[in-house]
């Protein structure tokens, strides 16, 4: 079985289309976790821990699903969003937490409207491309329960999914391609092997030629929100400053 210091580095197109694949990728990580998870109990109390671990799945797919969700925007859209000085906020209650969100940082015009919601999905520019070229990061705020976090599916599920090959990519981090089984189709997990709390993404192959292949990351952000964010597979060259980068955005908007 691998581990994650195995490998370890000297030194890690249509909308509709997209959101397919990220809804299947979603809820492929729920069932393994699920799964993982279920095995761990049944061992310590056998039919409670079995019951148990069937409410919480069920839970857990259902919220991941969700989550995950996120939806591609044509190019020239997502360029627009995020981008210029800020609009004046709507307030978006989302996991009991009030965020002030800027106008134009919305993905779609529907979310523009003050209350209650489910996720708010927002696109952002960060100078984390190549060379620190600007590039659009798409950013879905949910509740902290509705999904797990990329660190925590590392080893819970992608561990147990990992071929024995190894992908070379940025230094630093680890590329792992995923088993082309139960719905993981040229999938790879790129990991930093050195870190207690480690970056995590995964990757899918370029849906068509030409294309970059599209990475998702979840992070917990505060004790009720978390973040996915979707973005190109450049952007795993900034690796190192991509979270501290983002979560600078993002904290005025969800600090109290």
């Amino acid at each position: 079985m691998p581990t994650r210091g195995s490998g370890r580095c000297k030194g890690e197109p249509a909308a509709g289309t997209y959101r397919l694949v990220t809804s299947l990728q979603s809820w492929n990580d729920m069932a393994h976790a699920a799964a993982s998870a279920r095995t761990a109990r049944h061992s310590r109390h056998h039919s409670i821990g079995f019951n148990l671990a069937g409410i919480a799945a069920m839970a857990l797919l259902g919220g991941i699903a969700l989550a995950y969700a996120i939806n591609a925007m044509s190019l020239h859209d997502r360029v627009m969003a995020g981008t210029g000085p800020d609009q004046p906020p709507i307030a978006k209650t989302v996991g009991g937490a009030v965020l002030d969100i800027p106008a134009n940082w919305f993905r779609y015009d529907d979310q523009k409207t003050e209350g209650y919601a489910d996720r708010v999905d927002l696109s952002l520019t960060f100078p984390l491309g190549a060379g620190g070229a600007d590039t659009v990061v798409d950013v879905t705020l949910s509740p902290k329960s509705r999904v797990r976090p990329s660190a925590l599916l590392l080893d819970s599920v992608y561990l147990h999914m990992f071929q024995a090959s190894q992908v070379e990519g940025p230094p630093g981090l680890v590329g792992k391609p995923l088993a082309n089984k139960e719905g993981y189709q040229s999938e790879t997990v790129w990991y930093d092997p050195l870190s207690v709390n480690p970056f995590v993404a995964k990757c899918q192959a370029p849906l068509a030629a030409g294309e970059q292949g599209r990475c998702l990351r979840t992070v917990v952000l505060d004790d009720k929100i978390s973040a996915t964010y979707a973005f190109d597979r450049s952007v795993l060259a900034s690796w190192k400053i991509f979270d501290d980068t983002v979560s600078a955005r993002l904290e005025p908007i969800i600090e109290p």
